[in-house]
């Protein structure tokens, strides 16, 4: 028979009735321990303090696993050389401890890059720079740089409907002497030879109007309805460009929401079952750029109905105020869905960093928890939680519930104006947690998803 895993828990006075509580509700084999030292706010603990209280511990008999608060200061060896014992520092917040000691995943953890190795999506992204006629050769430089940081993997330059592009010829130059793959967009025929003739890397886009081009063309390719009519006349095209033995690409048109989509996504369908070996292009902007909705969630669903009909190039660009960001949410959600198919599971606890506005956990403390944590506090320092549809904030002398920043603020009475500063700014944040049901941490920044990441410090 296994025996037991043991861990001994590490914390302070106060929390120190709420993580025996916690430790109550993992359900599985393992054997926990709490022990309480005598500081009253676990985060103020150092490891060498942990150390010299726990070297007269005589219960430790080395095989035990120390957890120690994740807010402590130190490092681990102290402890390890004064107990014999595997000493791990554990979650931030003591309520995604039994995700932490039973393998699963919990908010502050890093998960792991699924844009790299086997996890990675074969399915290549184009980011259209619109009206790029329009914008200076630094302009479209800059742009194709931003776009490849977010994900992109070839420039898609799109032209001007009513006339040519001047300086096409020297922007596709430097744009190829930068490393950028480069796509041209466009009517015009001429645009579209000197493009060839600069040696893009894909054509976008013919119909029975230009197809002659087709047949001169040195790269791919995307072959497109004609205007008012539907598969028919693209089967026509592609049959064309495979007498000519020319590669093609085949793009059904996705339309916007309430125009179609429903539609669209059956042309895909068909295509996919009827020619199981082309390559598809799906367009993303007629959807993202055409909906009052946040482009986040919109790209994860697109990309996954995206991966389950196996198309292998995503176009999209960041016209709108409402689609900033919409490359780097294509493609983290190209890699999320295909990961997720590969391993034959739910694309769920796999990234989080499409979760931009909801977090994947809540507050988790309660009304009654928030009063013993009071019960046994002694000092006038201001814990500030938020739990029950309600912000909390509490010392030794003073206990405070409700839902409004400046309410709470002005019960305060604080005079000092750093403290007073701080606390507000604390408030406020809870309070946005509040609203939109995020995850709340006093002295930590809310969780934004992918947007943290590019902030700059």
């Amino acid at each position: 028979m296994t025996s037991l895993q043991k861990y001994l828990l590490i914390t302070g006075t106060i929390a120190n009735r709420a993580l025996a509580s916690v430790v109550k509700t993992i359900n599985c084999d393992l054997f926990c321990e709490v022990k309480s030292l005598r500081c009253s706010v676990a985060a103020l603990m150092t490891t060498d303090f942990i150390a010299r209280k726990l070297e007269e511990y005589a219960s430790l008999s080395g095989a035990e696993t120390i957890i120690i608060p994740g807010l402590c200061q130190g490092s681990l060896e102290s402890i390890k050389q004064r107990t014999g014992c595997q000493v791990l520092r554990g979650p931030k917040d003591l309520k995604d401890l039994p995700a932490f000691l039973t393998g699963g995943i919990y908010l502050e953890e890093s998960l792991p890059d699924i844009s790299e190795g086997s996890a990675a999506s074969p399915m290549q992204i184009l980011a259209e720079i619109v009206d790029a006629p329009r914008l200076s050769l630094a302009e479209i430089i800059a742009k194709a740089h931003y776009y490849q940081q977010s994900g992109a993997d070839i420039i898609d330059l799109g032209g001007d409907v009513h006339g040519p592009f001047p300086g096409l010829r020297e922007v596709i130059r430097s744009l190829k002497a930068e490393g950028f793959k480069v796509s041209i967009d466009s009517h015009q025929r001429e645009d579209i030879l000197t493009a060839n003739q600069e040696g893009v890397d894909l054509v976008l886009s013919l119909n029975s109007q230009n197809i002659d081009l087709g047949q001169i063309l040195d790269c791919p390719a995307v072959l497109i309805p004609d205007d008012g009519e539907d598969l028919p006349s693209l089967y026509r095209t592609l049959e064309l460009m495979e007498k000519w033995h020319k590669p093609y690409i085949l793009d059904p048109i996705l339309p916007p929401l309430t125009m179609g989509l429903a539609e669209g996504i059956s042309r895909y369908r068909t295509l996919r079952r009827e020619l199981p070996g082309c390559n598809l292009l799906m367009g993303l902007g007629n959807v993202t750029e055409l909906v009052d909705a946040d482009s986040t969630g919109i790209n994860a669903l697109m990309m996954g109905i995206a991966t389950e009909l196996n198309v292998n190039y995503i176009l999209t660009t960041e016209v709108s105020h409402r689609a900033r960001g919409a490359v780097s949410e294509a493609s983290r959600a190209r890699h999320l869905m295909y990961r997720a198919s590969i391993e034959g599971r739910l694309p769920k606890h796999l990234d989080y960093g499409l979760l931009t506005i909801k977090d994947p956990y809540g507050n988790r403390f309660n009304h009654s928890e928030l009063k013993e944590m009071q019960s046994v506090i002694k000092d006038k320092n201001f814990r500030i939680f938020v739990a029950d549809k309600s912000i909390y904030i509490f010392n030794a002398n003073m206990f405070l519930q409700g839902t409004s920043a400046q309410g709470l603020f002005t019960q305060l009475g604080i005079c000092d104006v750093n403290h007073a500063f701080y606390l507000g700014r604390e408030l406020s944040k809870a309070e946005l947690a509040l609203r939109l049901g995020k995850k709340y941490v006093q002295d930590d920044p809310l969780r934004w998803g992918y947007i943290n990441e590019s902030e700059v410090e």
